[in-house]
């Protein structure tokens, strides 16, 4: 990933950076100085810039791609994703206000990791609000997309199978993030997916012991039978159970 030190300093940013408003010329209302406009269009540019870095940020985050206590730098992560540092820099301080991201001594950039008392909040939280997205999912998902997480499912099993650590994660990931959103609760699917991006780092830990084992495969082929059964009650127990079990191998790993 993006490792390497670096000197680059996460510099402050304004929180307000609106574009540039052209001053009417006279005479004609519509008529704007060609510099204003060009200003304009390099702001929506940026923030365009900065929404990409920032999505991209998001799901390595969420999907395992970064792990616990990983130093990042604005540098590399700029490179990476073929962007200037100004779009990264506003990216990370989204992150950050998240909680998803740390800056210490107000230069490195890193992946925190979760200590066991975060873990079970946020476990907590996660075993309310799953099973009510997945109970509403299972009547308002179509059957395209149910296609689709089933063969979501059946990637997560060729992954753990391939012993490919961030492979089975992101299917893991978009598994149920998918039976999510299918809910159509756009509220309740944010605040599910702002507790995923806390924790996803952290499930790296469950490799290669538990994710080695079909235990989640078996369990998301539960999910997806309860889902073409249209049982919002079976899809919600199979959520719960899936948390539960991958869990408490995890609070054990996170114990000092």
């Amino acid at each position: 990933m993006f490792l390497a030190a670096d000197s680059t300093k996460v510099q402050n940013i304004s929180a307000a950076s609106g574009a540039p408003v052209a001053r009417q010329a006279p005479f004609f209302g519509w008529y704007a100085p060609m510099t204003a406009v060009l200003n304009e269009e390099s702001a929506v540019r940026n923030d365009t810039l900065s929404d990409q870095a920032y999505q991209r940020l998001h799901r390595s985050l969420m999907t395992g791609g970064l792990l616990p206590e990983q130093v990042l730098t604005v540098r590399g992560l700029a490179e990476a994703y073929g962007v200037s540092l100004t779009p990264v820099r506003e990216a990370i301080q989204r992150l950050v206000a998240e909680h998803a991201l740390v800056v210490e001594n107000g230069r490195t950039i890193r992946v925190p990791r979760l200590d066991v008392e975060t873990y079970r909040e946020i476990l907590k939280i996660r075993l309310e609000l799953e099973p009510m997205a997945a109970r509403d999912a299972a009547v308002r998902m179509d059957n395209a997309e149910m296609d689709r997480v089933e063969a979501l499912a059946h990637l997560h099993r060729e992954a753990i199978v391939a012993g490919e650590a961030h492979r089975t994660l992101a299917a893991n990931t978009d598994f149920h993030i998918s039976i999510y959103r299918a809910s159509q609760q756009p509220v309740l699917t944010g605040l599910i997916e702002s507790l995923w991006l806390r924790i996803g780092p952290t499930l790296n830990l469950l490799f290669p012991t538990y994710c080695g084992s079909l235990t989640g495969v078996e369990m998301h082929l539960e999910a997806v039978d309860a889902l073409r059964r249209r049982d919002g009650d079976a899809l919600a127990r199979a959520v719960r159970d899936d948390l539960a079990h991958g869990s408490r191998f995890l609070v054990r790993l996170l114990k000092p």
